[in-house]
């Protein structure tokens, strides 16, 4: 996915569930140390408001059911700003120039009424919306009601909009909210004795000046940003293949930040709160440090083995840079939040491979649906995906209703590629294969139903490397 304002702002990724993670293990410090610890934290939080462009006041997020006592499951957003304004940040792009802070990284993360997992969802920021109207603090109400990005939804108002966009996004109401900066990012970094990461390959990235060598490296507050900013020389250069990355590298921060030793030293683990508490922006009821520390501690049985790391499903917008929500995929998920139950990703089907390219493949199309066009429709796709289209013409008869993809002895792998990306209202699958001795090229039979065809796959993969969900207690190499 192209990034068509490059040259104005540098994206970066926020670990904004840094923040969370370094809060946890405040529950090691009891008694006066806990005391003089919230009262040093605690001016250190900024504080911003939801939108109030409704009519209705938004309700107090309650932490516990006074009814039964029991913790109540909460919906945070979780936000980086790529503003250039806090000390330091103007050699990351000009403050002028990046004077509107967007939130280029965006996770939903779902805290169980139990307290015994959570589910952490990235938003792309390219995700394509229409942004709501909000009210900025302290100012005139902004009107929405068109389409844009949606990271565009927080240089609109801020992060009260943001929440706003993902709430008639998602239909999922949420609690509470939390942003970092750039400075914040590091020094949590530093704070914390630096992150472990894994890479299969040596990556110098003039962009973010970041130099490593293969292999397991720490990384401190600046390599560590320079690592989740970096896009061009990683993975395949795509936003997405980026957010992949955040994930692997969000699990080896909680790991560190909920391992023993930071438990067992009140010096560092007193840093790590002092940076994060210093560059964090949430919601006003979050922003109480007593409340952040309660809440904090309701989330201490939560292990890294029980938060799971997933990419909201996503549909290409088909202008080559932008994404659309999935909703029939994404319906599942939000459902499973509103309702507080464990989700489980969909097993995706494994695509046959297709042995060769597709230049290598001469195709006949035969439209045998009765219905005019069908037959130029398919064969106009798929010349588009690079297969050599031979002949078009009519079938011996109009009464197919799905289609058939004929082969001749030996070509079935490639009749299962080609198939299989062959979508109908009824053969939603794949088309029909059928071997056909003498058959001088591939021979696709066009039925009514035919609606559509998928990009072919080149490669088994049995689930997109990019949505593929992951959790916090996987090392993952990138």
């Amino acid at each position: 996915m192209s990034d068509t304002t490059a040259p104005r702002r540098r994206r970066w990724p926020m670990v904004v569930l840094a923040i969370l993670s370094a809060v946890v293990v405040v529950a090691s410090i009891t008694g006066a140390g806990l005391q003089i610890m919230t009262s040093k934290l605690g001016s250190n939080i900024k504080i911003a408001g939801f939108d109030t462009s409704g009519d209705a006041p938004r309700p107090t997020s309650a932490l516990v059911d006074p009814v039964t006592n029991s913790y109540t499951a909460k919906n945070i957003l979780l936000m980086g700003s790529d503003s250039r304004t806090g000390p330091g940040d103007d050699k990351y792009g000009d403050p002028v120039i990046n004077s509107n802070a967007r939130a280029d990284t965006t996770i939903l993360l779902h805290l169980s009424a139990d307290r015994t997992w959570a589910t952490a969802v990235s938003i792309p920021r390219d995700t394509w919306i229409t942004l709501p109207t909000c009210r900025r603090e302290g100012s005139d109400q902004v009107v929405g009601g068109y389409e844009s990005k949606f990271n565009a939804a927080f240089e609109m108002a801020g992060p009260g909009c943001t929440a706003k966009a993902v709430e008639e996004l998602t239909g999922v109401p949420i609690d509470h909210f939390l942003v970092i900066d750039f400075a914040g990012f590091k020094n949590v970094i530093d704070s914390l004795g630096g992150v472990e990461m894994c890479l299969t390959q040596a990556v110098n990235d003039k962009d973010s000046k970041l130099i490593l060598p293969a292999g397991t490296s720490l990384l401190n507050g600046e390599q560590s940003l320079g690592f989740v900013r970096a896009r061009k020389t990683l993975s395949d250069g795509s936003d997405l293949a980026r957010i992949k990355r955040q994930q692997a590298f969000l699990s080896s921060m909680i790991r560190t930040a909920t391992s023993t030793q930071l438990l067992l030293n009140p010096v560092k683990l007193f840093g790590v709160l002092q940076s994060a508490t210093q560059s964090i922006t949430t919601d006003p009821q979050l922003g109480d440090i007593n409340n952040l520390r309660d809440f904090a501690l309701s989330a201490q049985t939560v292990s890294p083995e029980n938060i799971g790391f997933l990419t909201v499903p996503w549909l290409a917008r088909g202008d080559g840079e932008n994404v659309v929500i999935d909703q029939e995929k994404a319906s599942a998920l939000w459902a499973s939040m509103k309702s507080d139950t464990q989700y489980i990703a969909p097993k995706a089907t494994k695509a046959p491979e297709l042995p060769v390219a597709p230049g290598d493949v001469s195709v006949r199309v035969l439209n045998g649906s009765g219905i005019a066009g069908k037959g130029g429709a398919l064969a106009e796709a798929l010349s588009q995906l690079g297969f050599a289209v031979q002949v078009i013409d009519d079938a011996p008869t109009s009464d197919y209703t799905t289609s058939v993809v004929q082969y001749a002895s030996g070509d079935d792998a490639i009749a299962k590629a080609v198939a299989y990306a062959i979508k109908g209202t009824i053969s939603t699958e794949g088309a029909t294969i059928q071997e056909s001795a003498g058959l001088d090229m591939l021979t696709i039979i066009v039925g009514a139903d035919q609606t559509s065809v998928d990009s072919i796959k080149v490669r088994a993969d049995a689930v997109d490397p990019i949505t593929a969900p992951t959790t916090a207690d996987k090392v993952t190499c990138s």
